[in-house]
């Protein structure tokens, strides 16, 4: 178990890599088009589309495994956080087990939509000059993918004990109880 999590996360930690790429590329590059559109009055060709299309959705999906690994998702834990180790592990890997349906669902449509797109070749216009786009669209179904193994992975280990491999802070993890284990409760 442990080598399918060190996979996982080397291949979300290159996901998010790629994905914060993109980030400081779409700064430099609107940073250089309000340059020049200000200095010499000629706007960078098609840095809205750029952004558009291509930076902002590599990092708003390639990261989403990454995103799981390191719990960073949006958490309410009103309740969760009161809850023993052994109900967070059963609350916590339904939980995982409900978003893995949902994110594997969405994978198949946009696995077909990507295919569609890469088949005619699609493409942008902006002032006369073409930009393809074909290729950013397998990115949802790759960070898609990607997020629907690590949650599967964490519903496996959160409902069998067994060591992760991910290095992430495991779902049970309190730092009050760690301290003091005759907190520990049912």
């Amino acid at each position: 178990m442990q080598a399918i999590g060190r996979v996982l996360n080397w291949i979300s930690h290159g996901a998010a890599l790629v994905g914060a790429v993109a980030v400081v590329l779409m700064m430099l590059q609107i940073v250089l088009d309000v340059f020049m559109r200000n200095i010499f009055q000629t706007p960078l060709p098609m840095t809205t589309t750029v952004v558009a299309k291509w930076y902002m959705v590599a990092c708003a999906f390639l990261p989403l495994a990454m995103s799981e690994i390191v719990n960073r998702h949006i958490a309410v834990e009103v309740v969760f956080s009161g809850l023993s180790r052994r109900r967070k592990r059963l609350v916590g890997g339904f939980a995982c087990l409900v978003a893995f349906a949902v994110a594997a669902a969405m994978v198949r449509p946009f696995w077909f939509e990507a295919v569609k797109k890469f088949e005619v070749g699609a493409f942008l216009v902006e002032n006369g000059r073409q930009l393809p786009v074909w290729q950013t669209y397998f990115f949802l179904p790759i960070g898609f993918a990607l997020f629907a193994a690590v949650l599967l992975y964490r519903v496996v280990l959160l409902w069998t004990n067994a060591q992760s491999g991910l290095g992430e802070t495991p779902i049970d993890a309190d730092p009050q109880r760690d301290a003091d284990p005759a907190a520990e409760g049912v």
